[in-house]
Formats: C-alpha cells, sequence, structure tokens
C-alpha cells in the first residue's frame, strides 16, 4: 500500500510567514510614522468624518497584493484557496490599525481651511484605556446648524478642556476643524464663544 501524499499541498517555506503581511504592513507603517512624523501631523478626525471605509479599502487592497505575492508560481488550488482565507483573516486585523494608525497620520499631514463651528455641549465623560490606567476625556457635541461639516457624535478632548468644560458648565463651545489630505475632518482646537451662556 502507497502512503497518499496528495492531502498536503506543497508551498515554499516563506509561504505562512508571507500571509502575515497583511497586519505586519501598516503596524510596520504605524510604526515609522510615529518615528518620523510622531506628533507633528493632527490625528483627531470628528466624529461622521473618520477613515473607516478607506482603511477597508487598504486593508483589501494589501491582501490582494499579498496573495498574489504568496501563491505567485503556485498551481495547487488548496494551496491558492488557503492563501485566500487566511490573507482575508490576517487583513481583518490589519484594518483598524489602517483606519486607526496609518491612515489619520497621513490625512493630517496637508490640512485645507479650518472653520469654527458652534455646538452644543451635551455632556463630558472619560474612558480608561485597557491594561492601563490612562483616562481617555470624550465630550458629545451636537453642531448648532445641521450642514454643519462635522457631525454631532463623542469628540476626543484634551484633559484640560475636561477639566474646563466641567467647572464651568457651558451650553454651547467652539470646535475648530480642517479637512484633511484624505478628505477626513480633523479637529485642530476646541473652545468657548464669546457670548457663550451657562
Amino acid at each position: 500500500m502507497t502512503k497518499d501524499n496528495t492531502s498536503t499541498p506543497a508551498v515554499p517555506p516563506r509561504f505562512f510567514a508571507q500571509l502575515l503581511l497583511p497586519f505586519a504592513i501598516p503596524a510596520l507603517l504605524t510604526l515609522a510614522l510615529v518615528l518620523t512624523v510622531g506628533e507633528g501631523s493632527p490625528r483627531n478626525t470628528a466624529p461622521g468624518s473618520g477613515l473607516k471605509a478607506a482603511g477597508f479599502g487598504a486593508a483589501m487592497l494589501t491582501c490582494l497584493a499579498v496573495w498574489l505575492l504568496a501563491t505567485g508560481g503556485i498551481a495547487d488550488p488548496r494551496a491558492r484557496k488557503l492563501a485566500a482565507i487566511m490573507c482575508g483573516m490576517v487583513g481583518l486585523m490589519g484594518w483598524p490599525v489602517w483606519s486607526m494608525g496609518v491612515l489619520p497620520s497621513v490625512n493630517g499631514m496637508r490640512l485645507g481651511p479650518a472653520e469654527t463651528i458652534r455646538m452644543t455641549l451635551e455632556r463630558t465623560e472619560f474612558t480608561v484605556a485597557q491594561r492601563s490606567s490612562t483616562r481617555n476625556h470624550w465630550a458629545w457635541l451636537r453642531p448648532d446648524t445641521p450642514d454643519s461639516r462635522a457631525a454631532a457624535g463623542r469628540y476626543f478632548i484634551p484633559e484640560a478642556t475636561y477639566r474646563q468644560w466641567n467647572g464651568e458648565q457651558p451650553r454651547s463651545v467652539t470646535v475648530t476643524t480642517a479637512p484633511g489630505l484624505l478628505g477626513a475632518q480633523v479637529v485642530t482646537g476646541y473652545g468657548l464663544p464669546a457670548d457663550q451662556t451657562r
């Protein structure tokens, strides 16, 4: 009786390592941006103008490129199918890295004309980062005009702004935004309107 080896597709040694690239590529790009750009590029995007769709597109394009690279010269359909499944799974892991790491930094590299928007402060809150005691501070804001380019939602705010707004309890605040390189609205500042009433 002969041993059947047809159940195990033959792949080169680098095959499985290449299939990790859909996650490794955005992770390394994010690290490179942190080391080179740092805080010089504003990354805080306004609600409703995030980069989730763009991040998904970048992740899927990376998956396709990696799949073509990993399966080049491999004719076995089982290996090609396995590569497609693994690229898709690893690419989904890389999606938030593109959306929250790489693309916000790229978006903030060039800003368009700034606009200051008057908004209603609904409430403030803080959250604690996972596996850390670091607090993230937030404000729930609603624009006074419905055609504002900054949508209603939860805005990330500095701790000093959080303390000021909690202490003064203003009814209205201002948010300054500017369109970024990729079209997402970048929040560049917070303040209080001159005529605000408590």
